[in-house]
């Protein structure tokens, strides 16, 4: 299932006029228009997204549609030299999320890693100090598995 923002469900966004949940609020941003229920799914609890893609519907902020089936790809194998790159180019866009001192010593980290053992200190600051929102928790989890691979 796609579920796609109505006119009112873009206008909702900007205008913040409505009282929404901030789990309405974060599934009726996510929804847009590329997002199948799949997707989403692996951003937040079922039961949560459940009851907030109902709620969206019921308000006509969200509009349910059916989705052409897509196919599955296998996980792509990387040598070790392109999951440090991957770990490197991921872990530098993640720690401008940190404040500032962790920022400085994850940045620090990573200039001196010459290897994927060097890089798990900057993947453990990196959830440490990292907010779990799920979009966050997503791309804490992917950097984990390069890591841990």
């Amino acid at each position: 299932m796609l579920y796609v923002k109505t006119d009112a469900g873009r206008l909702e966004v900007q205008a913040r006029a409505l009282t929404l949940t901030p789990s309405q609020r974060q599934v009726l941003i996510l929804c847009n228009g590329d997002r199948q229920e799949d997707d989403l799914l692996e951003m937040m609890p079922a039961e949560t997204l459940k009851a907030a893609l109902d709620q969206l519907c019921a308000h006509g902020l969200l509009e349910a549609r059916q989705a052409a089936p897509r196919v599955k790809v296998g996980p792509v194998v990387l040598t070790e030299a392109e999951r440090y790159r991957a770990i490197v180019e991921m872990a530098t866009s993640m720690v401008i999320e940190l404040g500032f001192t962790a920022r400085i010593k994850a940045q620090l980290q990573i200039e001196k890693a010459q290897s994927l053992q060097d890089l798990t200190g900057v993947v453990e600051l990196l959830s440490k100090h990292l907010k779990s929102t799920p979009l966050m928790a997503l791309r804490l989890n992917k950097l984990r598995e390069l890591a841990a691979a």
